[in-house]
């Protein structure tokens, strides 16, 4: 099964350009001009959140129509710049629940391999990230659906550990992360991995053995900037679009392709 992962697009409303410098409608064409012209295609795209900049319904429009031609299914979870509410009328039928409740929801389709949960790290109208006691509960359900055969791939939006990068650590999740980790490593053998971006940059980690992935923004990346006093900036750093191989014998491979154009490839 190949599961690409886009995350962080932070569609803005037309002509808008975010902080001056990121036309992120273009960035996120480019990478659906990509991801269209994979070969091959992916079975599912996965969004980890951000999915717009200010959750107005002319950006969920925007994403959607672009989503819509697409050869294959997408599943979303929001990002801390979404609105659950927005989401629910755009994503029609994705998530249950009304409103704000947690935007949280699993696809089970029975000829892929593995069983997916969308998981919301998000608390409204805040940076940082939670897995509440009712999120916990239901996730601690879902997981009875997976098995080590056929095991749970969850994606969300905020990291579940620390990443070095101090002003994106500052909002990352506080609530529930202890009990979360420790939800995790009890079924580790039913999950396959955890996918997630908030932080703009490829990253990996892991708990009890499960592998963390993060995935870059499809259109600006956070600087890599590793001090404790490091200030929250961005850079231009070329976009990436991550995919996910998994095979059962095999576990979870990861690849990164740049939505740039490049030379090549040649012949040794």
């Amino acid at each position: 099964m190949l599961i690409a992962q886009i995350t962080d697009l932070h569609i803005t409303r037309e002509n808008e350009v975010l902080s001056g410098r990121v036309d992120t409608r273009q960035a996120f064409s480019l990478c659906m001009d990509r991801l269209a012209g994979l070969t091959p295609q992916p079975d599912v795209l996965l969004i980890s959140g951000d999915l717009t900049e200010t959750a107005t319904k002319e950006e969920y429009d925007f994403l959607v129509a672009a989503l819509e031609k697409l050869g294959f299914p997408t599943y979303v979870v929001p990002g801390n710049h979404d609105d659950r509410a927005a989401m629910r009328k755009a994503f029609t039928g994705m998530a249950e629940g009304e409103g704000d409740t947690p935007f949280c929801y699993s696809v089970d389709e029975n000829h892929w391999p593995l069983f997916l949960i969308g998981l919301d790290s998000t608390v409204p109208k805040r940076s940082e990230g939670a897995v509440c006691p009712s999120r916990l509960a239901w996730l601690e359900q879902e997981m009875q659906k997976a098995t080590p055969e056929r095991p749970a791939l969850i994606f969300m939006h905020h990291p579940p550990f620390q990443t070095g990068i101090a002003p994106m650590d500052a909002c990352g999740i506080f609530e529930g992360l202890s009990a979360f980790r420790d939800l995790v490593a009890a079924y580790s053998d039913r999950i396959a991995g955890i996918i997630c971006g908030h932080v703009h940059r490829v990253i990996h980690s892991t708990i009890a053995g499960v592998p963390v992935l993060l995935a870059p923004s499809s259109a600006h990346q956070i600087t890599l900037d590793l001090r404790k006093e490091a200030p929250l900036s961005f850079t231009m750093e070329p976009a990436k679009i991550a995919l996910h191989s998994w095979r059962g014998d095999n576990g979870l491979v990861s690849h990164y392709a740049y939505v740039d154009e490049f030379a090549g490839p040649y012949p040794f």
